[in-house]
């Protein structure tokens, strides 16, 4: 198998239950009162799982390799590779959607810094265990 499935499979199942937590428990009433108007009533499912499939990819190729990087820089990489692509989504929305907030561009990009780093240290668990 190849030495990124695994670590890919575990990033792609840690931000798929932390998202899915945070979205659908955590903060949903947070992003209803932030943006709520601007909320489709049904998730539109392709373009989801085109994120959800390709997020993990491009973080466990980002912050896990090249292979053999000490853990702590593994988990660093996948932190900021979410705080750079939260952070892009948040600040270009910020910078071009009317009712953007601020409050909702912070939380949203550290929600996904933390979530990436996460996921990242799993995926760098299973790299490191399993390969």
């Amino acid at each position: 198998m190849n030495a990124a499935f695994k670590p890919y499979l575990a990033a792609l199942i840690v931000m798929g239950v932390l998202d899915a937590l945070w979205l659908g428990v955590i903060a949903k009433d947070f992003y209803r009162e932030q943006i709520g108007a601007q909320m489709v009533e049904q998730i539109r499912w392709a373009p989801a799982a085109i994120f959800y499939f390709a997020y993990p990819a491009a973080l466990v190729a980002l912050a896990l390799f090249p292979a053999g990087q000490p853990f702590s820089h593994q988990v660093a990489r996948a932190a900021l590779v979410g705080l750079v692509a939260y952070g892009v989504y948040d600040l270009t929305n910020l910078a071009t959607l009317r009712h953007w907030p601020v409050r909702l561009a912070l939380v949203d990009t550290a929600w996904g810094t933390f979530a990436s780093m996460a996921a990242g240290a799993v995926a760098a668990w299973v790299a490191q265990k399993f390969n």
